[in-house]
């Protein structure tokens, strides 16, 4: 097994190469995995998927807020009483301009979050929800300007760490917290192509790093999305320019892939129970079981691509059973209800 070691640096990140990597702007491909679709272009049902697991888009929920202008939609959390949080990039920042929304776990009843329009700045990007060693469930947000933000529920600013330019080409895309709690691992998709941990406490950086630009195993291309996965105790990194995804331990260490035909441009991954669901960027969702074969593909960026929905981005199982997806360019938020 090619385990790559993280690299330990003590002072700073300016010794070590950075690659920049921008948004990847990827061509909508034909999914060959076998799926059930019907679609009637504006009036007819939308269904899509496989065996156990279809589904029909549902246009009424997930509506944002009429004073909502979206640029790009980006990260999707839930927590544990199954609200529903996302936050994207909004076409400007204006005083009254917000970037976090909740919703019902039914998708219902937007809320927009935030005192001000501090975490709408840059490039809103990666959201992911931890309980922190208090008990109390916060909010991580990346931020492809060289910035994470910690937050309440509420949207209330707990710390906010942005590197200086000394440190590197840093452009996060998502992070997420350690089951442990001091550590928060945050993917630099658009920058290094590297994971870094960060103290969850204050955001100061915890002198670990790993991966790196290339294409063997433990090395990264745009790692896009991160997560803990409860199945195997393992990060689980969406190396969306390698096409796969990569499992990592905790420490930094290369542990297998998960690579299928199905999946081309994976940007990140959220599990529940023995499913794993993966948002691609060329326009489906992938179901992955739990050893981790696809057994569904919805197709999104098919049918529902002349409204919008073309490159999904994220995607969270919802506490029923349903899903929900963003797509990145042009924006959107969609419901998808699993049919039984």
């Amino acid at each position: 097994m090619n385990r790559r070691r993280f690299l330990n640096t003590s002072a700073s990140l300016a010794a070590m190469t950075f690659t920049a990597h921008g948004h990847s702007h990827h061509h909508v491909n034909e999914a060959p995995f076998e799926t059930a679709t019907n679609a009637t272009p504006d009036t007819g049902p939308v269904i899509s998927g496989s065996g156990d697991f279809r589904y029909e888009y549902v246009p009424d929920k997930l509506v944002l807020p009429p004073e909502v202008q979206m640029k790009n939609g980006h990260g999707l959390c839930l927590d544990t009483m199954g609200n529903i949080y996302f936050t994207f990039e909004p076409e400007k920042v204006e005083t009254q301009t917000r970037s976090l929304v909740r919703f019902a776990p039914d998708g219902t009843g937007a809320s927009l979050l935030g005192a001000d329009n501090a975490l709408a700045h840059g490039v809103p990007h990666g959201l992911n929800i931890q309980m922190d060693k208090n008990g109390q469930a916060v909010l991580y947000h990346a931020n492809n300007d060289a910035t994470v933000h910690k937050t309440t529920l509420d949207g209330s600013i707990l710390w906010t760490q942005k590197w200086t330019t000394q440190m590197g080409n840093y452009k996060p895309t998502d992070a997420v917290a350690a089951p442990a709690g001091d550590r928060l691992l945050v993917a630099d998709g658009y920058g290094s192509s590297m994971i870094h941990a960060l103290k969850t406490v204050d955001g100061v950086y915890a002198g670990k790093s790993w991966g790196g630009l290339g294409s063997a195993h433990g090395e990264l291309n745009c790692p896009h999305g991160i997560t803990f996965d409860p199945r195997k105790q393992l990060l689980l990194t969406a190396d969306r320019g390698n096409k796969r995804l990569e499992y990592f331990t905790l420490s930094g260490f290369y542990h297998s892939t998960i690579e299928a035909k199905e999946i081309t441009a994976p940007c990140n991954a959220d599990i529940r129970g023995d499913h794993v669901l993966v948002p691609d960027l060329d326009g489906p969702l992938i179901i992955l079981d739990k050893d981790n074969k696809v057994v569904s593909v919805i197709e999104v960026g098919k049918l529902l691509g002349a409204r919008g929905f073309r490159h999904p981005h994220d995607a969270v199982w919802l506490a029923n059973g349903d899903i929900a997806v963003c797509t990145w360019n042009p924006g959107r938020l969609g419901y998808w209800r699993r049919l039984t």
